[in-house]
């Protein structure tokens, strides 16, 4: 019997992990898995601190550190998705990302892939450009994330190492995934809300404000 690579076989178990959405997530989509997914939080990570200074990176990566370790269990296997479109404005440092990752602990398998580029859900015509889409698997201390946050925080305040991929942790026991965006902040998501209460209560003070009413609905 011919034996499939290994990446395909990493793929394919992403991709049975992710079956309880029903299919709304599309892998070569990033955005499909923000909108894809049932209940968030918002948190705030840079303000009150000016654009371009140390203070605000430092915050953001701090308060996305602390948040990720009490959403996703310590001692757990996570996927780690990571988009790659090639150019970009920000990208000073574009294979810092890679070098955290590389670690005999931690699979990585890379494919080329057509992905999409929209960021807003109202796009109908959804524009692709050839990109690298690369999964890592791994016990959660075995990733870098601190660091990790630290370059994404870096990205668009003018410092390095930078960044500039879109990444997302997904942690298939629990169902729950984390996302950094930028400086400014992050999102956490689960299938259950008593999984995010405790977050929502302990981390009131980093809500994003203009957002607060439609997170607590969830809670309802």
């Amino acid at each position: 019997a011919i034996c499939k690579p290994l990446a395909i076989m990493m793929k394919k178990d992403l991709e049975i992990e992710l079956e309880y959405l029903n299919s709304a997530i599309d892998l070569t989509d990033f955005n499909t898995i923000e909108r894809g997914l049932k209940y968030h939080l918002r948190f705030e990570l840079g303000d009150p601190y000016e654009n371009g200074t140390k203070k605000r990176v430092n915050q953001s990566t701090k308060r996305a550190t602390e948040l990720f370790e009490n959403h996703i269990n310590e001692n757990s296997e996570i996927y780690l998705i990571i988009y790659d479109f090639g150019d970009d404005m920000f990208a000073r440092t574009p294979n810092h990302i890679y070098e955290l990752l590389k670690s005999g602990n931690i699979k990585t398998e890379q494919f080329v892939e057509n992905l999409a580029t929209r960021y807003f859900d109202h796009e109908d015509n959804i524009e692709r450009e050839r990109g690298k889409l690369t999964i890592c698997k791994a016990e959660r201390n075995e990733i870098k994330y601190s660091e990790i946050f630290n370059g994404i925080a870096n990205t668009e305040m003018g410092f390095s190492p930078t960044i500039h991929q879109p990444l997302y942790f997904f942690q298939p026991t629990t169902k729950k995934w984390f996302w950094m965006y930028d400086d400014r902040g992050c999102l956490m998501f689960s299938d259950k809300t008593s999984d995010l209460k405790q977050n929502l209560i302990k981390f009131d003070n980093w809500i994003v404000e203009n957002q607060r009413d439609e997170m607590e609905k969830q809670f309802e």
